[in-house]
């Protein structure tokens, strides 16, 4: 069964007419008839009554008929669809996958600096989720690219490197350590640490640093979100570690710089080097990076 039989058999229905029906479709009688008669073997089933006078539907051929008018429909949607895309008048529909402690603090830098063009012709489709999540759905073609921190197993990926973002230990206004210019996570002490849950990328960065202060973060409070983060802090309820992009003037937090560039987090973009929009990630990469 393929398109060309169920365009067949819905003209023959239409015109009632195997002769007529043959010259809507462009083809020999004899070929036409010949392919109603395979489908009608394939489904077991007769379509059409033979008569001298007209060709009629049987019964059985009424949910045939329907179901074919209706792929007949969508094939012709989807040929007009790619027709359009090809000419420039249908927007490139892009899913885009971004992780929660980036997507709401880049994406408007992201977006200004793909360009006008690059914003206008494209549908863009955000989906914010955990790394893991993301570079699944990637893999399974369900997206087309994601924003990410390194590093991830991004293997059968592309991945390019966009920038590094250093991490800043974040506390409350007045507190004793507010006063330095830069710190080492060695000179904490006695901190009180609140940290990302289980699933976060960024949660294993905040570890690997705190681990090296020595009160450590047994007994640290966890959040969903860089968000709640800083507004527990805010409100004089420990410290935690934030990226440059999420810090927010006047906010009741005072961000002390980490001495060493070894606590910065790097941001990359991520596509299927086979995918439909792989020259468009390449393009946008090297905009991104520059």
């Amino acid at each position: 069964m393929n398109l060309r039989d169920l365009e067949y058999i819905v003209a023959v229905a239409a015109k009632r007419h195997f002769g007529l029906a043959a010259e809507a479709c462009n083809v020999s009688q004899p070929a036409l008839s010949a392919q109603v008669k395979k489908l009608e073997d394939e489904l077991g089933l007769r379509l059409f009554e033979r008569t001298t006078r007209e060709v009629v539907p049987t019964a059985e051929a009424a949910f045939i008929l329907e179901n074919a008018r209706i792929i007949l429909e969508k094939a012709a949607e989807m040929r007009k669809f790619g027709r359009m895309h090809r000419d420039g008048q249908q927007p490139k529909i892009i899913n885009l996958g971004v992780i929660p402690t980036i997507a709401p603090y880049y994406l408007p830098q992201f977006f200004k600096s793909v360009g006008r063009a690059a914003t206008r012709a494209v549908n863009w489709q955000i989906h914010e989720n955990k790394t893991e999540t993301l570079l699944q759905q990637l893999r399974d073609g369900k997206l087309d690219g994601a924003i990410l921190s390194l590093p991830v197993d991004a293997e059968g990926l592309s991945v390019r490197e966009l920038f590094d973002e250093p991490f800043f230990l974040a506390i409350p206004a007045g507190h004793d350590y507010a006063a330095y210019k830069s710190i080492e996570p060695d000179d904490l002490q006695d901190a009180n640490w609140l940290l990302l849950d289980d699933g976060h990328c960024m949660k294993d960065q905040m570890l690997g640093i705190c681990h090296k202060a020595r009160a450590g973060a047994t007994h640290s409070f966890r959040a969903t979100s860089l968000e709640t983060l800083r507004h527990m802090v805010a409100s004089g309820s420990g410290m935690t570690l934030l990226p440059a992009m999420a810090r927010r003037a006047n906010d009741g937090i005072t961000y002390v710089p980490l001495k060493k560039t070894a606590y910065n987090r790097t941001i990359a973009l991520v596509w299927r080097g086979n995918g439909l929009y792989a020259d468009d990630f390449a393009e946008m990469s090297d905009k991104l990076a520059a």
